[in-house]
Formats: structure tokens, C-alpha cells, sequence
């Protein structure tokens, strides 16, 4: 089913659409309810057969999962992030989006990665689920509904890497995450993260769902 999505729409200044793809897959009849969308994200659990150069692969989704415990013990220099939006901040938002389908995608070069993850940053920053470390080396966004958290936003300098600020900093969110009541966190990254797939594994990680994610863009659209 093709959705139309506002807030995306809005954002980047053109019509952008959701296309759920069900067991059945037909790039024509797709392609025929294109013609009012500049962009479509097309969502399926697999592998999509297509003869389209429009249509192309961004991500293959991944979802982390672990059962939090109240043992979690972590770093004291890491803490809820209390100051305003600064470039610093603003700067391992769009770190932590290296490999995001809206960066990786040539077709999209009107600013709309730079202008989602400004948002993302600063949205978080409001409902105060930003986490740092002391010296602002890396940065991780996670929220608490119920018993499940969410890790949005995570990011190291890349001149501090290879310091254990990542393992320190994601600690500190599933202990945070805990004492909120959360008892299931869940991280999502892209199959080509490779880095970011080893440290969720190596702190006990399993990989919950995988989705491919393809970027339909149409040439022919016309305002």
C-alpha cells in the first residue's frame, strides 16, 4: 500500500510516499501509482526483483535486540546532555548518520540528510534524551515508551574511536533506559555498519528483524 508521508513531504519540499511490500510483488502496477511522488521508500522483508533503474537498494535494516538488566554498570563522565544544540552536537548527529540511506543515495542532493538529522538531533535534545560523554567525544539518543527503548542517534568522533567511548556510552543508555522502567532496548543500523553490528554483538545484541529499504525516485515528476 502506498502511504503519502507529511512530515517528510514537508521537510524536503517535494511529495514523498511509504509503499509497504506484501508477499506479492508487481514493479508495474507500482509503478503506476507513482506519477504524483517525487520519491518513495519501499519497505520489504525480501529482496525485491527489479528491472527499474529508479528503484535501488539503500538499506537492509537491521534491528538489535537485548533484554536489559539492573546490573549495568557504566562510565560516570557519560550524562544526559543538559546544554543548548551546539555544532559539536550537531556535528556527531550527522556522524551517526555515515551509512543512512538519505546520505548513501546520490539522488537525494538538496540537503535532505543534513535537514532530517537536524531535526533528530534537536527533538531529542527537547524531550532530554541526549547522552554524552564529558568531552562531547561521542554522543548517543535514546528513548523510553513503557518497557521498550530505543536507541535513535549514536555517534563517536571518529579521532576517539577505538576507545571504548561507544560501549561506554551505550552502558550508560540501557542503564538510563532502565531506571525509566524500559526492560527490552532496541538499536537500529544498516547492514553495512559493520562496526556498529560488532559492538552491538559483542555486548549481547541479537538481531531482531531485517528490512530492505529501496528508494524509488521518479525522473518524470512534474509539480
Amino acid at each position: 500500500m502506498l502511504t503519502y508521508l507529511p512530515f517528510d513531504s514537508e521537510l524536503f519540499g517535494y511529495p514523498v510516499g511509504k509503499y509497504e511490500v506484501g508477499e506479492y510483488w508487481d514493479q508495474d502496477e507500482f509503478l503506476k501509482q507513482t506519477r504524483s511522488f517525487q520519491l518513495i521508500y519501499l519497505f520489504s522483508e525480501h529482496e525485491l526483483d527489479i528491472n527499474s533503474e529508479d528503484i535501488q537498494l539503500m538499506d537492509v535494516k537491521l534491528i538489535f535486540e537485548k533484554a536489559l538488566k539492573s546490573e549495568s554498570t557504566c562510565s560516570d563522565i557519560i550524562e544526559v546532555y543538559q546544554g543548548e544544540l551546539t555544532e559539536d552536537l550537531i556535528s556527531l548527529a550527522l556522524d551517526s548518520g555515515e551509512y543512512s540511506r538519505f546520505k548513501v543515495d546520490p539522488r537525494l542532493d538538496q540537503g535532505e540528510f543534513e535537514k532530517l538529522y537536524h531535526i533528530w538531533i534537536r527533538k531529542a535534545l527537547e524531550k532530554g534524551e541526549v547522552l554524552v560523554d564529558g568531552e562531547m567525544e561521542g554522543m548517543v539518543t535514546c528513548k523510553v515508551d513503557n518497557d521498550l527503548a530505543q536507541v535513535g542517534l549514536f555517534a563517536v568522533k571518529e579521532s576517539s574511536r577505538g576507545k571504548g567511548i561507544g560501549k561506554d556510552l551505550l552502558k550508560k543508555a540501557e542503564s538510563w533506559a532502565f531506571e525509566k522502567g524500559a526492560r527490552i532496548m532496541k538499536i537500529p543500523t544498516q547492514k553495512a555498519n559493520t562496526p556498529a553490528r560488532s559492538l552491538y554483538e559483542k555486548m549481547g545484541y541479537k538481531i531482531a528483524s531485517k528490512t530492505n529499504i529501496y528508494h524509488y525516485w521518479n525522473y518524470e515528476f512534474k509539480v
